[in-house]
C-alpha cells in the first residue's frame, strides 16, 4: 500500500512497499538494460529474495521513496536520499524509473519533489549525485533538474569490462 507522503502534480512520493514492489524491481534490474547498466546491477543475478534484502537495507539506511502516479496508483520507480553528511549538511540522491514511464516528465517531477524535501524538511544544504560519464542522457536530465557538474572521479569504476569515470553533480540550497 502506498501513502501520499509528498504530493506533486501528477505523482506523489510514498514510503516504499517492499512486498508490492520487489517483483517489479526484480524484473527491472534483470531485464531493463538501462536500469541494470546505469545502477550497477548489470553483472548481478538478482532474485526476489535478494531484491527484498536490498529494499530492506535501503529502507533502513536512507529515505527511500516509491514514485506513484496519482491517476492510477501505478508504481513507476524509486527515488532515494542517502549518505547523509554531518548534521545533514548534504546527502546523495539516486533515482530510477521504469522504461514505460520515461520521457513523460515523471522523473523530473520526482527529482524536484525529492530535492525540495531534502532542502525544506531535512534541511540539507546540498544534494549530490553520481553518474557514469558515458551516460550523457542522464547527465543532460540532471542538468535540466538544476544540478551542476562539480567534479570527476577519473577511471574510478570498473563496470561492464572497463574502467569508467564518474561525474559528480550537485544542487546547492543557497540561503535567500
Amino acid at each position: 500500500m502506498h501513502y501520499s507522503k509528498i504530493k506533486g502534480g501528477e505523482i506523489y512520493l510514498s514510503p516504499i512497499d517492499i512486498q508490492e514492489e520487489k517483483a517489479i524491481l526484480t524484473e527491472w534490474v534483470n531485464s531493463d538494460k538501462s536500469i541494470a547498466y546505469n545502477n550497477g546491477f548489470y553483472g548481478q543475478m538478482i532474485d526476489e529474495a535478494k531484491m527484498q534484502e536490498k529494499l530492506e537495507k535501503w529502507r533502513d539506511s536512507s529515505v527511500c521513496m516509491a514514485i506513484i502516479r496519482e491517476e492510477d496508483e501505478a508504481f513507476m520507480g524509486q527515488v532515494s536520499l542517502f549518505n547523509f553528511g554531518p548534521a545533514n549538511s548534504f546527502c546523495t540522491l539516486g533515482i530510477f524509473i521504469g522504461k514505460e514511464y520515461r520521457g513523460r516528465g515523471y522523473g523530473k517531477e520526482a527529482m524536484d519533489l525529492a530535492v525540495e524535501y531534502a532542502f525544506d524538511t531535512l534541511r540539507v544544504k546540498a544534494v549530490h549525485l553520481e553518474v557514469y560519464s558515458f551516460n550523457e542522457e542522464a547527465i543532460a536530465f540532471y542538468e535540466r533538474c538544476g544540478f551542476s557538474k562539480c567534479g570527476t572521479w577519473h577511471l574510478s569504476a570498473y563496470h561492464n569490462g572497463r574502467f569508467n569515470s564518474i561525474i559528480l553533480m550537485e544542487k546547492i540550497n543557497f540561503p535567500d
